[in-house]
């Protein structure tokens, strides 16, 4: 599976009007589609963008509906596939002079640092592989300034690497499998990306080069994560806001391999599919954790909170006390999570005026309301400070009142 199966999937629109790459995202902006799957032409090259920007999309991929993503993403881990290994060869990408002038890197608003790549799969490989998404500010056509979040794993390795005097290998895959996007940002156990996503695709072949592992990708390139630090940002982080500007790794590429006629992808962040991408992985972790307490039947992160900081979640109750416990479970699946919503088999969890419609005349604040503070949240959350508080909302009817709640509309 690569990037060119999912455009059956995905039924993007075509643009052959030739953009620049910093008019992209006011284009998309001017046209009404800036969270539709597109193929644009940014300085005659192919740009794919908005593959994972909605529910339905990947449930598409999956084979299911968009109210069973997160429980079909639960069982993924009990699925057997199979991983294969071939020479990089194989691949069928042509050797060319490193020159990121030469790929349709985009600025996307006015005030970044730079031109950025926002979906490149970073792989390394130290005790264990690891795959994972990280931003990229280009500086010149052979290096970027990497992004790399302490203590996570990619930051780790490069950390090792660097005490013990040396610089961490990596190839940066651009234009991979949706599905292997999402694997890539999934909190798995360590060393399991790459399993995750032959679960998640039913299959996964990948290529060698020296010690390194790739998917098929339409541009491959290979460098090292050096002990530099120089300047990145600003950038526009998942709440639609400027992150600051720090002092982050330099990476320096020493080859590039592209196919014949590649296309880039691009994620435009703060956009449908970045929030996707960082909110959905979370929902099969959400699931399960509800699972142990109750009888859960969906979980759905919230478009309003950027599907990162609320949820909310669908249980068949069965005794009082099931949606306060889903809330505390929910809450420990998620640090980052802020608030949490439970409610009923009938409310469609996807309509955010049923969901109010269930606080509205299900939930009584004096005691529906849970409110937890000095709790560890999100680092992205601007309202919060050293600790932050949380919530939950019980929108769920008394049992042996369901009459007195039915709605018509549903009967």
């Amino acid at each position: 599976m690569n990037l060119r199966d999912a455009i059956s999937t995905t039924n993007p629109a075509i643009f052959d009007d030739e953009l620049s790459h910093d008019k992209v995202t006011s284009f998309l902006k001017s046209k009404n589609i800036l969270d539709k799957p597109v193929i644009l032409n940014v300085e005659g090259k192919k740009v794919a963008k908005n593959f994972v920007a909605s529910r339905e999309v990947l449930g598409k991929y999956i084979g299911v509906d968009a109210y069973s993503v997160a429980k079909e993403l639960s069982k993924i881990e009990n699925r057997e596939a199979e991983i294969t290994i071939e020479n990089f060869s194989k691949l069928g990408l042509r050797k060319v002079r490193v020159d990121l002038n030469a790929l349709p890197i985009l600025k996307y608003y006015p005030k970044d640092g730079g031109r950025y790549i926002t979906a490149g799969v970073v792989i390394a490989k130290g005790e264990h592989y690891n795959a994972s998404i990280h931003r990229m500010m280009v500086l010149d056509e052979s290096s970027a300034a990497i992004r790399l979040v302490p203590p996570r794993h990619t930051y780790l390795m490069w950390k090792d690497a660097v005490e013990r005097g040396e610089e961490l290998e990596v190839a940066v895959t651009i234009g991979v499998h949706p599905l292997f996007l999402l694997a890539s940002s999934t909190r798995v156990p360590v060393g399991e990306e790459f399993n995750y996503a032959s679960k998640l695709m039913n299959g996964l072949k990948l290529y060698r080069k020296g010690d390194l592992l790739v998917p098929d990708s339409e541009i491959v390139l290979f460098g090292r994560i050096t002990a530099e630090r120089v300047s990145e940002g600003p950038f526009v982080d998942i709440t639609g806001t400027y992150d600051k500007v720090r002092d982050e790794p330099k990476l320096v590429f020493d080859e590039m391999h592209v196919k014949d006629d590649f296309i880039y992808y691009s994620i435009t962040p703060g956009s449908m599919e970045h929030q996707m991408l960082m909110g959905v992985p979370y929902e099969p972790v959400i699931y399960k954790f509800v699972s142990n307490v109750c009888k859960v039947k969906s979980v759905a992160m919230t478009p309003g909170s950027f599907h990162y900081f609320h949820c909310i979640v669908q249980i068949e109750k069965k005794s009082e006390g099931d949606a306060k416990n889903a809330i505390l479970a929910a809450l420990a699946a998620n640090p980052s999570m802020k608030g949490v919503i439970v409610v009923d088999e009938d409310v469609d969890i996807l309509n955010y005026k049923d969901i109010e419609f269930a606080i509205s005349t299900r939930f009584q604040p004096d005691k529906d309301f849970i409110a937890i503070k000095g709790a560890r949240g999100s680092s992205l959350d601007p309202s919060a400070e050293e600790t932050t508080s949380k919530w939950g909302i019980d929108a769920t009817m008394p049992l042996g009142e369901e009459e007195k709640f039915r709605r018509i509309d549903k009967d």
